[in-house]
């Protein structure tokens, strides 16, 4: 009898040991997202297919200047240079320890998610060689997760990090 008291009583202390210890954790969160493009008509395409980074840090996002071009072939030049400058800047943080956190292939309908992610600020990030619908794209987004809350991104025409063409 006295075992048998003194095994329950071991457990009922190992269970409020855990609990404690789960109370001073954060709640993980998922990021859920979508990626599409809309081509100059309007027409709406799905990144599938797409390969999405989760990152602790930003990169720097090299400056595009288009307003002084009239030439589509120059145009087109100074948009290639930033994404390469882009991916460039993404590579060589690549291998820091902590950077990324995850990555992840879009699904045919574009969207991803990353699962039990621990609260904090994060980067969604798409880089070169992807391309939607004949369309270079590159995504930086900033997400904050919140503990216990998915967080929502749409990555499209209006937060696109660097020009499409």
């Amino acid at each position: 009898m006295r075992l048998k008291i003194r095994i329950v009583a071991f457990l009922d202390i190992a269970i409020m040991l855990l609990a404690a210890i789960c109370a001073g954790q954060a709640q993980a969160a998922d990021i859920e997202g979508r990626i599409s493009l809309a081509n100059p008509s309007g027409e709406v395409f799905s990144g599938d297919w797409v390969r999405v980074y989760l990152t602790t840090k930003p990169i720097d996002v090299p400056a595009v200047e288009l307003a002084s071009v009239d030439i589509a072939l120059e145009r087109r030049s100074r948009i290639n240079s930033g994404h390469m400058d882009f991916y460039v800047n993404f590579r060589q943080r690549q291998e820091d320890t902590g950077y990324i956190v995850d990555n992840k292939l879009t699904r045919p309908d574009g969207t991803f998610a990353f699962h039990q992610i621990t609260p904090g600020r994060y980067y969604v990030l798409v880089t070169f060689p992807t391309m939607i619908a004949g369309f270079k794209c590159a995504w930086q987004v900033a997400v904050d997760v919140v503990e216990g809350h998915p967080t929502e991104v749409e990555l499209d025409n209006r937060n696109l990090a660097l020009p499409a063409y």
